[in-house]
This record gives C-alpha cells, sequence and structure tokens, in this order.
C-alpha cells in the first residue's frame, strides 16, 4: 500500500519562511493573470477575518523570508511558486470551500500518501508547458489521487479520463493495459486536453477547468445564456460550480497551510522513480522480485497494467523506486529469457474444453479468451490456442491425462499479499464475477491484505426441488446466490457445457428465476 512505500519520504514540516516566499513569488511570476495588490492566497481562518488582519499576516510572515536562490526540498513549496489563480481565491464561493477543507489534516495526508510517486513528474509536466501550477492539485478534485479511481459514468485513473476523451488523446485501452489508471501516460493527455479548452475559451482557465468537468458543450452554452462571460455568472451544473472553487481553495490551503490548521507531510522535490524498459513481457510478481520489491508496491506504481503481466506488445516497461532500479537491472540482465512471458501453441484435441484446457495448462478461461480473441467458449478440435506462460511451467511438461478437479473451495478466504481477483478465481477455479456479486466488490477491485473473501456460494448446496426434467432435458431455475459453478458442481458436469447448453458467455451473469438447462443425466439421483 502507499502509505506503507512511501512513508520514508514523506515527514511534517512547518516551514513558514519557504511557504511565505512561495506566496510572494507566486504572485510575481504570474503570466495569465495580472494580480492586484491585495492579490494572494486569502490567509484567515474564517471569514470573519478582514483582508487588512490578512495583509498585516502577510507582510509580518514577509520579514523572514528565505532569500530566493535558495533551492527548495519540498514539492509543495515548488507547487506554490507556480500558482497564477491567486487573484480567484477570494471568491466568496472559494471561501466557502476552504471552510469545507480547512483542518480537515486526514484527507490532506491521504493525498500525500497517494501522490508522493506521482506528483513530481506532474509537476514537471506542468512546469515545462507554462501552465498554472494550481492543475497539479486538480487530481486532488477528480480522485483524490488514486489512480484506481472509477466513477459511475466509466470515468477512470487520477485525471477521470472517459473512454472516448481517453481514446481521442492517444491513451491505450484494452485488456492487458489502461492508460488512464497509469498517472505517467494519463498526465500529459489531461494536460493536452486542459490546454485545447483554455484556447477554445479564449485562455480563460476557469473556463477549461469548469469544461474540463462537464464537457465544453456545457460551458458554451452556459455563456450563450449569460451575459456576463465569466465563470462565477454561469447557471452550470451543481457538480461543476463546486469543482472549480474546491481547485482554488486547495490551491489557497497549500499556499499557506498553517493558518487553516493544515500540516502539509513534505514530498522531496526529487524524482522518486524511474522508468525501466523491458522490451519483452515480464510477469509482474517476477518482476518485483527481481526488484526486491512486494507485488503490491510494484503494482502500486504500475497501476495501468490489468493482469498480472506487462503487454505483450506495448507497453513493456515497468516504473520502479529511484532506490531499486540499478539492483533491478543488473538482475534483468542475468535473468534467463525463459523466465519471460512467452507463448506456447496448443492443439485443441477432440473432448477438449475451454475450461478443461485452462485448468490443465495453469491458467484462467479469461485469459485464453482475450489471447485469442474468443467472444464465448466454443472452440474447434483441429484448431489451435496461444497460451501465455511464464517460465512456470511448458506444454511439453503437461500429461496427456491431468487431473482437472478443482482444489478444495474455502467458506471463506483470507487476501495474502500479492494476490490479486484473477488469481484468486483461477486457484479454486472460481468465475471472478461471482467473487465480486457475491461480496458486493467493485468490477475491478484492489483487494487489500487480511481481506476476507466470503466463498459460501461456491459450497451452497442446490435443492432437487428446483429440478424439473422435461422431455429429454433437464432445467435448473436459478436461486440467490447461485453461479454456475455452483450449479455445474451440483449437476456433475462441465462450467463450458453449461455455457454451450444456454448459448452464455463465461462474463454473462445469470440472476434469480432464469432457467439454465442442464444434462438429462446429471439431476440428484
Amino acid at each position: 500500500m502507499l502509505h506503507q512505500l512511501f512513508l520514508p519520504l514523506i515527514h511534517h514540516s512547518r516551514t513558514l519562511a519557504v511557504v511565505s516566499l512561495s506566496i510572494a513569488l507566486a504572485a510575481c511570476q504570474s503570466n495569465s493573470v495580472t494580480p492586484t495588490p491585495s492579490a494572494g492566497p486569502v490567509i484567515a481562518t474564517n471569514a470573519n477575518i478582514n483582508k487588512t488582519e490578512s495583509t498585516m499576516r502577510q507582510q509580518a510572515v514577509s520579514e523572514v523570508i528565505a532569500p530566493a536562490s535558495e533551492p527548495l526540498d519540498n514539492l509543495w513549496d515548488r507547487i506554490t511558486v507556480g500558482f497564477k489563480l491567486q487573484d480567484q481565491y477570494e471568491h466568496p464561493d472559494v471561501q466557502n470551500q476552504i471552510q469545507r477543507y480547512a483542518s480537515n489534516q486526514r484527507l490532506f495526508d491521504l493525498v500525500a500518501e497517494r501522490a508522493a510517486p506521482f506528483l513530481f513528474s506532474i509537476v514537471e509536466e506542468i512546469e515545462q508547458r507554462g501552465l498554472p501550477l494550481e492543475l497539479a492539485l486538480l487530481p486532488i478534485v477528480e480522485s483524490t489521487f488514486d489512480p484506481r479511481a472509477a466513477s459511475q459514468e466509466y470515468a477512470v485513473g487520477l485525471w477521470q479520463f472517459i473512454p472516448a476523451t481517453a481514446a481521442s488523446f492517444g491513451l491505450q485501452q484494452d485488456w492487458w493495459y489502461d492508460a488512464r489508471r497509469d498517472p505517467f501516460a494519463a498526465t500529459p493527455a489531461a494536460l493536452d486536453y486542459l490546454q485545447s479548452l483554455e484556447q477554445m475559451f479564449n485562455n480563460d482557465w476557469l473556463l477549461a477547468i469548469a469544461a474540463y468537468n462537464t464537457g465544453e458543450g456545457n460551458v458554451r452554452r452556459a455563456l450563450q445564456r449569460s451575459n456576463k462571460g465569466n465563470f462565477w455568472g454561469l447557471r452550470l451544473p451543481r457538480e461543476t460550480r463546486s469543482h472549480v472553487p474546491r481547485l482554488l481553495a486547495l490551491a489557497a490551503i497549500v499556499a499557506a497551510p498553517e493558518h487553516f490548521g493544515i500540516e502539509l507531510p513534505k514530498i522531496p522535490n526529487a524524482n522518486p522513480v524511474n522508468k525501466i524498459n523491458i522490451d519483452a513481457q515480464i510477469d509482474l510478481s517476477r518482476a518485483a522480485d527481481l526488484a526486491g520489491l512486494t507485488s503490491e508496491h510494484l503494482k502500486s506504481l504500475n497501476p495501468g497494467y490489468r493482469q498480472w503481466a506487462t503487454h505483450p506488445d506495448a507497453p513493456q516497461y515497468i516504473y520502479l523506486p529511484a532506490t531499486a532500479a540499478d539492483d533491478f537491472i543488473v538482475a534483468l540482465a542475468q535473468l534467463d529469457p525463459h523466465q519471460f512471458v512467452t507463448w506456447d501453441r496448443y492443439e485443441i484435441q477432440p473432448g477438449d474444453t475451454l475450461g478443461g484446457i485452462a485448468r490443465k495448462l495453469g491458467t484462467g478461461i479469461d485469459v485464453l479468451q482475450q489471447a485469442n480473441n474468443l467472444q464465448g467458449t466454443r472452440i474447434v478440435a483441429g484448431k489451435s490456442l496461444l497460451i501465455p506462460r511464464s517460465g512456470s511451467y511448458s506444454i511439453d511438461s503437461i500429461p496427456v491425462i491431468a487431473d482437472t478437479s478443482a482444489p478444495s473451495v474455502p467458506q471463506t478466504y483470507t487476501v495474502r499479499r500479492g494476490d490479486n481477483l484473477w488469481s484468486i478465481a483461477n486457484r479454486y477455479q472460481l468465475y471472478s464475477a461471482d467473487i465480486v456479486r457475491w461480496n458486493n466488490l467493485s468490477p475491478d477491485p484492489l483487494l487489500m491484505p487480511g481481506q476476507v473473501l466470503d466463498f459460501s456460494f461456491a459450497n451452497s448446496p442446490l435443492p432437487e426441488t428446483e429440478v424439473a426434467v422435461v422431455s429429454d432435458t433437464a432445467h435448473y431455475l436459478v436461486r440467490r446466490g447461485d453461479s454456475l459453478y455452483t450449479i455445474a458442481r451440483y449437476f456433475e458436469t462441465d462450467i463450458d457445457q453449461l455455457l454451450r447448453l444456454n448459448d452464455l458467455a463465461s462474463s454473462d451473469v445469470i440472476y434469480s428465476g432464469q432457467k439454465i438447462r442442464i444434462k438429462p443425466n446429471s439431476a440428484r439421483e
């Protein structure tokens, strides 16, 4: 978990002098906005403290400003120096949002933990483009800096890209890899989008940020209905009306955290991760071993990979802590080529089923479907399947007759380090969808060590009163909690056989009251 991985990089500090320097420099370096003499972060803890008191407090702080040539060792201070929207911080809507965030230490602790691996690269990208560094805080509003965050509208990642917008900005999305979840890939795309919106709305950053949230069409229509021509005068959805002030409020607090009861955990102003090109597909767990990391640590730095390995084609790089990169490169150079993920070809034999082949080869049905572009589970004898392997097994070593029985399924399962939904489902030959549905998980859950999963659905008895024999077939009436696995196990048949008989795909969800066709001789005797 990130809070375990990067706590050594983070510690609390209250550097009043440096923050004050940041406030002063930010006001001087504004490119797109010309601040008034009173512009700057509102440092009052509530709306009752007037501007005069705020100005006096800033003047008192300025007496202990550090020399401008002193390098900034805290990334938060570097961000503050690049703020350019300070003249908007005093708007009443921003002040209301400041009260929402003020004294919420837990939020800033969480954000610092999550942002530590990624924030430096975000700041670098924004600075290179000459954009306001308030944008570096936008992932706090969008996703609380969670790369795996997903909304009901199918927006994903730090920057909350929906699939269509992500595709239009060149972000790769497939079964192996989703660039929306990769902060290092998604950040340039998000900034490209924001810059295009800023140009679209005549260099007005508030309108650009609003359009990023609600779409340029909604902002254009709101502008047509308004005679004021700026963000504050537009009639926009409630979420967007609060979205922009929240970003500005966060910037005001980051500029002067001590005035709002906040202690920003320090993030060093240095790149914490290195990008390593593998130029081959590699199992992420194997890569973690080579780097001397836990699987969770490595996967947290590479959230774009959706499966157990890097992409078969591209990308084939990984991000590692800078402290582990050199050792990894040495270990990688010594790795036997057979230890990379490679692909075998399996010729389908008469009587084979996709589930049987998956069990025989130690892989999953969904893996074979994706690798071979199969929409269902129908396969044809004489054809071939591509089988991924990573040095743990070989086609030549598989016996002609293998034990294809599923291991005993426990009532509950405690998640261990390195586990993911796919590996657990494959271990007990369950369907991921059944585990997700029974445990009320999100479709793409991040499992945590120690988390307990309920597997009782796999051992639930099926009552014979629900079986009705009709002509030469039998049907089972699905009840709440059933899964294809439990039905197949009860009637001593194969899941693939059920899928074929009922024209189902392995990803289909069965529902209570649905009739499932089974073999006529498979009902309980």
